[in-house]
């Protein structure tokens, strides 16, 4: 059983249950209508707005009736990705869990533990996991995944809790006090279609690591998307016959970075095979070691009429790929390791307007992300696309003065002998959302150790639960 070796064992029970519910972003009804059951089981008080946005009242125990409340936050939804060798729908079909040397992961897709340990740790506080606290308010939130929209649209005279722990972070060993903001924007490459007859060629980016486009944006991992665009730039430049466009696909989410990315292209130079062949070799030099086993896949279709972009449009498109900034712009200046200013080329589609391009910004700094807005108009602007801009989100900043960073710090050291690492990250939280509406509201985020978000390998560390909640409990029961 993957709770075998775990104290807090209903920590582990809660998060099975939720993984059996399909909760991709805007599909949250079914895990929605799951904690108001649940709330309605226990007697607890519980609010369900039209967002799917979920809170749940919990009274303090005795003796602590005069303790401050603490709000506790977790979002219900998940990135649904998969392997594409996996068939799996997320929209009815829960996930396969299973335990590997220490670590619990889905079978081929996602594990949700993003944030799905947070919400199986809220459910086993509201359960009675821990014996003495003050009164608990529990926020379950919706679409944070796609530009936080469910926090956005809550009614925040509910929360009367002015602490609050967001179970989003992903160590007990440390815990974040500051994140960025950002925007998504969509891009349109106007485009024209013609008819061109040549041999097609499908040229397929895969082994990727991939990950969450704002917290391993530093770990060099590199961005399929824009590999092909150097690839098809590499190839309009050495070849000598002009390359089309039939299809252009890469990455499935804003906020990941793409894994694989596919171009079926059309061009009557028989080197281009071969030409694709030196250019994987260049890229193989330049990738980290987390990317080693990226490889480029091709093959040929019969020589026929094929609908494809016209010359123009495929220069456009394979320009702004190859021209537009994605992962890491700028680094703090003030805060050493720290990335500032960053953008992600998330998605790229062909549909029979043309080809639409997704981006995500990221920065601590609301000018940034307005300047990156005007970048991206600008470029999309001078190769025939238009941008529409989206789902915005503030940044939350580092407070000076923090009772509850303090008090976790204290207890942290206190069990093990060692201070925790107190960070600001570079990725979006919504802390942010919440001090916009509560000013006064003293935050700090952790959890369990997740690792490689918003990608098939995600994992959740099983050892880490237990040494997460132990130090929460101890921090909520004081007094």
């Amino acid at each position: 059983m993957l709770s075998d070796g775990i104290k807090h064992s209903g920590i582990i029970r809660f998060f099975e249950e939720i993984s059996a519910i399909p909760r991709g972003s805007y599909n949250e009804k079914a895990i929605a209508d799951y904690l108001v059951e649940f709330a309605n089981k226990r007697g607890l008080e519980v609010y369900r707005d039209e967002l799917n946005n979920v809170l749940i009242n919990m009274p303090a125990t005795v003796g602590y009736e005069n303790t401050a409340p603490i709000l506790l936050e977790a979002h219900t939804d998940m990135v649904c990705e998969k392997n594409n060798d996996i068939e799996h729908d997320f929209l009815t079909e829960g996930l396969e869990l299973y335990e590997e040397d220490g670590w619990i992961r889905a079978r081929g897709t996602t594990l949700g533990a993003d944030d799905g340990i947070g919400v199986a740790t809220m459910l086993y506080v509201l359960d009675g996991g821990i014996d003495e606290h003050p009164a608990i308010q529990c926020f379950f939130t919706s679409m944070e995944e796609v530009g936080m929209d469910g926090a956005k649209g809550f009614d925040y005279s509910r929360i009367f809790a002015r602490t609050m722990f967001s179970l989003d972070g992903n160590s007990p060993d440390e815990i974040v006090v500051g994140g960025s903001g950002g925007i998504r924007t969509n891009v349109r490459m106007s485009s024209v279609w013609e008819e061109y007859e040549a041999e097609p060629v499908c040229i397929s980016i895969k082994g990727l690591c991939g990950g969450h486009s704002g917290e391993d944006v530093h770990k060099g991992r590199a961005n399929a998307n824009k590999l092909m665009g150097y690839i098809l730039l590499e190839l309009s430049e050495k070849l000598s016959s002009d390359i089309r466009l039939v299809s252009l696909s890469g990455g499935s989410k804003d906020n990941a970075i793409p894994r694989e990315a596919e171009a079926v292209v059309l061009c009557n130079d028989n080197k281009l095979i071969s030409c694709v062949r030196e250019i994987e070799k260049d890229i193989m030099e330049t990738l980290s070691e987390e990317d080693k086993d990226f490889r480029i896949e091709t093959s040929k279709k019969e020589k026929k009429i094929y609908r494809c972009l016209d010359a123009k449009s495929t220069e456009n498109i394979i320009c702004f790929i190859s021209v537009i900034t994605s992962g890491i712009i700028e680094m703090d200046k003030n805060i050493s390791g720290v990335v500032e200013y960053s953008r992600n080329l998330g998605t790229m589609r062909t549909d029979e307007k043309g080809v639409e391009f997704v981006i995500s910004t990221r920065s601590g700094y609301e000018h940034r992300v307005d300047g990156s807005v005007r970048e991206l108009d600008a470029l999309a602007k001078a190769l025939g696309g238009v941008c529409e801009h989206h789902s915005k989100y503030p940044g939350w900043k580092y407070s000076k003065v923090s009772p509850l960073r303090d008090r976790y710090c204290k207890a942290y050291e206190k069990r093990y002998g060692k201070p925790p690492i107190v960070m600001v990250i570079h990725a979006g939280l919504e802390c942010g959302v919440f001090t916009y509406h509560l000013p006064d509201l003293d935050i700090v985020s952790c959890g369990s150790v997740v690792v490689d978000l918003h990608s098939p390998d995600e994992r959740l560390n099983k050892e880490s639960i237990d040494r997460f909640f132990e130090v929460f409990a101890d921090v909520i029961r004081e007094k």
